[in-house]
């Protein structure tokens, strides 16, 4: 009986010096868990800027994708880090705007001439032997033009203003109509705001439109009047969304999407 004892007391043994070792260290890194930015998202990096007293510790602002995109196509390094800047209010005040630009004419003037974001073929070229990242043309604002003319909208831009005008691309009219129908008087009106209004002062600015209030948002490092970007950028080299066109009469801002 003591021999058999042994025997397995001895054949555990041997098993246990093979068997993996538990780390049993414990992690001195500190994890206060996810924080939420300003867009509410969750991560355990805060996407904001943070200054601290302490310079190792503090963060500055990260390019945003279509911004990194944009870098590396031009063959260009991303800009040296900027001092961070303070985490932003319940309204972070946008960038400052880029110089204004525009031939200096009236609001339906410059739309009828202005041109629009750069788009690239994507998948779509594959089968025309374009490569994805190829200038297909560029999104305008003829369309924009058209239902102000049709509805009768263009006879209010055409006095002394100013106006700011959110103008949207044709394929925002055009994805706008295959889903609600026709473009009216009372959709155009909510893109034209009584005043002259730069990029940079959107979130601080009355934004009520010959339509009805706009509504302002800050999120994800982005500014949104009514669930639309405002400055939004283009994937690859190719020019952005206009912003800040100036006229004689107002000012024009390229967006996306219909409010």
């Amino acid at each position: 009986m003591k021999i058999t004892l042994f025997a397995v007391s001895a054949l555990v043994a041997s098993v246990s010096a093979f068997a993996p070792q538990t780390n049993s260290r414990v992690s001195t890194a500190l994890f206060n868990g996810p924080t939420l930015g300003a867009g509410g998202m969750a991560d355990t990096r805060d996407p904001e800027s943070f200054e601290h007293e302490d310079p190792r510790k503090s963060i500055s602002e990260a390019p945003s994708f279509e911004e990194y995109l944009k870098m590396r196509d031009s063959g260009g390094a991303a800009p040296a880090a900027a001092p961070a800047a303070a985490a932003p209010a319940a309204a972070a005040p946008a960038a400052a705007a880029p110089a204004a630009t525009g031939g200096g004419g009236d609001v339906l003037g410059t739309l009828a001439g202005l041109e629009g974001p750069g788009q690239v073929w994507g998948a779509d070229g594959i089968a025309v032997g374009k490569e994805e990242s190829d200038l297909k043309g560029y999104d305008n604002f003829d369309v924009f033009m058209a239902r102000l003319q049709s509805t009768g909208v263009a006879a209010e831009l055409s006095g002394a203003g100013p106006f700011t005008v959110f103008a949207p691309v044709n394929s925002a009219i055009e994805t706008y109509e295959a889903m609600k129908g026709p473009v009216d008087a009372a959709a155009l009106k909510l893109h034209i705001v009584p005043g002259k209004i730069a990029s940079s002062d959107v979130s601080s600015a009355d934004l009520t439109s010959l339509g009805g209030p706009l509504t302002y948002r800050y999120a994800v490092r982005k500014h949104f009047v009514n669930d639309v970007i405002i400055g939004e950028k283009t994937f690859g080299p190719f020019s952005d969304y206009p912003m800040d066109v100036a006229c004689s009469n107002g000012v024009i801002h390229g967006v996306a999407l219909m409010f």
